[in-house]
């Protein structure tokens, strides 16, 4: 009998129970009521380590590229966040006397970042719709690769997390966007896909200023995905999120503003029957007040990544809350053969991960160092001995598994 195994599948149950039992000892909470919805607020926070004294300003902008596309300027544009971390977006601005309204497309795990043509295509979509658009690369995507972010380990060494430090700087954009003579103030809208999907569903806690958001390949249940067997990237990982608010509470915030959460068909990362639970939650919220007609779910025959469907459905949804009028048909190779090479060069003093979360907390953390070894996985409450277990069973690093587990059900 071989009694690692079993000891083994022993934690991996015992996970599993934890689980069931933080979903099971949760209270139902009413987002329509205001002590309610800021006790779920509270709950966001403390899910990505975050503190309103984390957010940077946005400084010393510099256009590297840029190009005249008739009706509209698309321009590469590199920025200091924290001090000596630097940030890539794509910019596209209508040629217009007036301030316009704007759209941050928010990136998932796309190989080129900013420049992945999924998102490329939408950003040129909306802004033949008379959009500005912004497209920004997240901490350690894209021209921003060399920060680390799929493996880092620093903001958990320290106290944080990535997706914390990823929505503080994605709302010190939003600031910068919301007091540049440029664009128009009162229409801010944020569409997100995958990794963009969560980013937007804390948005619409944490930014009020959006108007509309729609969001799509995340949005489901925390208890779903942070239960898989599998290694999750570091920006996936939030403290206590068993224990705390549920997406479709954190979404019933934004209530009774426009919402469109979308989610494909055949996408395999993302179960459809949980995203429609989610829906279903949130369209109830929304019901309630008396703001039906502001919510929208739907589903389309794609996969994970947005396809032409996606951007088709989710550039309508945004003009309409927006209330300009969609553009008319339009020829996506036409625009994929108009896609260049927008990559940018970031100075050589730039910091990585590792350099911002030492700036912000003065914890430097050692090389080599594990997130198990950081967030201990334990087992009847007590830290399990990885050299008692096999760690690569079936495949799997089971250390980190148990160790992402660990955090989220960190109360």
């Amino acid at each position: 009998m071989n009694n690692t195994s079993l000891y083994l599948m022993r934690i991996f149950e015992e996970y599993e129970k934890r689980f069931a039992k933080a979903k099971t000892e949760k209270q139902f909470i009413s987002p329509t009521l205001p002590e309610q919805r800021e006790k779920i607020l509270s709950g966001v926070k403390k899910m990505l380590c975050f503190d309103e004294k984390l957010v940077p300003t946005v400084s010393n902008a510099n256009v590297q590229k840029q190009r005249d596309l008739e009706t509209y300027v698309e321009y590469q544009v590199t920025y200091e966040t924290w001090k000596d971390v630097y940030g890539s977006s794509t910019v596209m601005i209508p040629k217009s006397d007036k301030p316009t309204p704007v759209v941050f497309i928010l990136c998932g795990h796309g190989s080129k970042g900013r420049l992945t043509e999924s998102y490329s295509l939408m950003a040129h979509r909306l802004a033949k719709c008379g959009l500005a658009v912004i497209v920004p690369d997240n901490i350690g995507q894209g021209d921003r690769a060399f920060m680390g972010h799929w493996n880092v380990v620093s903001p958990f060494n320290a106290g944080l997390n990535l997706q914390g430090l990823i929505v503080a700087e994605t709302l010190a954009l939003i600031n910068a966007v919301k007091n540049h003579p440029l664009f128009d103030s009162e229409n801010i809208c944020a569409c997100g896909n995958s990794g963009g999907g969560t980013l937007s569903l804390f948005l619409t806690a944490l930014a009020p200023e959006l108007k509309a958001v729609a969001s799509s390949g995340y949005p489901s249940e925390f208890s779903a995905l942070l239960s898989k067997e599998k290694s999750h990237c570091a920006c996936n990982l939030l403290k206590g999120c068993i224990c705390g608010p549920e997406m479709w509470e954190i979404f019933s915030l934004f209530a009774p503003k426009p919402l469109l959460l979308s989610q494909g068909w055949h996408d395999d990362l993302i179960p459809r029957e949980i995203a429609q639970k989610n829906a279903r939650k949130v369209k109830a919220i929304y019901s309630s007040i008396g703001a039906s007609e502001n919510f929208k779910f739907e589903l389309t025959v794609t996969k994970h990544p947005w396809a032409e469907e996606d951007r088709i459905l989710i550039s309508k949804f945004l003009c309409d809350a927006i209330g300009v009028t969609l553009c008319g048909q339009v020829d996506e190779q036409a625009l994929i053969n108009l896609l260049g090479d927008g990559s940018v060069t970031l100075p050589e003093r730039a910091i990585d991960v590792d350099g911002l979360v030492f700036n912000l907390t003065g914890i430097e953390t050692p090389k080599g160092i594990t997130l198990q070894e950081i967030i201990a996985p334990t087992f009847n409450g007590e830290k399990i001995d990885p050299t008692t277990i096999d760690c690569n069973f079936n495949g799997l690093d089971v250390m980190r598994i148990f160790a992402q587990m660990e955090y989220a059900l960190k109360n």
